[in-house]
């Protein structure tokens, strides 16, 4: 019976356009596949988060394994863990391609990393020991120099920022908590690169420093007021700008239904 209930459930949850293995050949599969597998991963996802595969953009199985120099199965296992993560989308008979940009989604990510940055804020004010506090304002005080550099968008400064919101809700010890919050963060992230090559909103000198403070200080509530500040800070203006990004037609997205 258990059996006969795992092939239903596969049935039932199996996304389109993926051939998934069966259980053995999981068990049998070699150590050296699932470090090529994440390899892949870790480049396909590097060159959406930078812009170097555009929203919208084709993802070939076959031309992705030729280009990287490795067979269709580690591709087709990469795809699936970025569709997971909201940064690619499979559709039956046509196959994969990265996650276009909507004005909703982006909404909805904002609201969810509003709740989400805001409860870890809360948490760390009550949780966090003097030293980690310590390592957080020394991550700040980097990632503050790497903005009023303006260097935001390079790969240093696009992973000092989510590594430095993640370090927060890490700090709170719920790790379910840190892995929501770093699936938001990687579609934030894709998005981010498009509306900022036409779009910036400089932020305040010693921003992620003033938010440790606020944590340090303890007070909960106080906390979660200046990560609400901070999350909803330009808010209003990047999704202006994701409008006419989208209504202009700026980055040449391929036109699919």
């Amino acid at each position: 019976m258990p059996d006969r209930c795992h092939c239903l459930i596969r049935r039932r949850f199996a996304m389109p356009n993926y051939h998934f293995p069966s259980d053995d050949s999981l068990r049998a599969a070699p150590p050296a596949a699932a470090t090529l597998t994440q390899q892949v991963y870790e480049t396909l996802r590097e060159e959406i988060l930078s812009g170097a595969l555009k929203p919208g953009r084709r993802l070939v199985r076959r031309e992705l394994g030729q280009r990287l120099g490795v067979s269709p199965v580690p591709v087709t296992e990469a795809l699936l863990r970025l569709e997971i993560e909201g940064l690619v989308q499979s559709r039956p008979l046509y196959g994969c391609r990265v996650r276009p940009l909507t004005l909703c989604d982006v909404q909805n990510d904002a609201v969810l990393r509003e709740a989400i940055e805001c409860q870890a804020a809360r948490l760390c004010a009550e949780r966090a020991t003097a030293q980690s506090l310590s390592r957080l304002a020394a991550q700040a005080r980097r990632l503050d120099r790497l903005m009023a550099d303006g260097q935001p968008q390079s790969r240093a400064g696009r992973l000092a920022h989510s590594e430095f919101h993640l370090a927060i809700a890490r700090l709170t010890s719920y790790a379910r908590l840190a892995e929501e919050l770093q699936r938001v963060w990687f579609r934030r992230l894709m998005w981010m690169n498009w509306i900022k090559a036409t779009h910036c909103k400089r932020v305040p000198r010693d921003w992620h420093q003033r938010l440790v403070e606020a944590i340090a200080a303890g007070d909960p509530g106080g906390a979660e007021a200046r990560m609400r500040e901070h999350v909803r800070y330009g808010n209003e203006d990047d999704q202006t700008a994701l409008r006419y990004l989208l209504e202009h037609n700026v980055n040449d997205w391929e036109d699919l239904p």
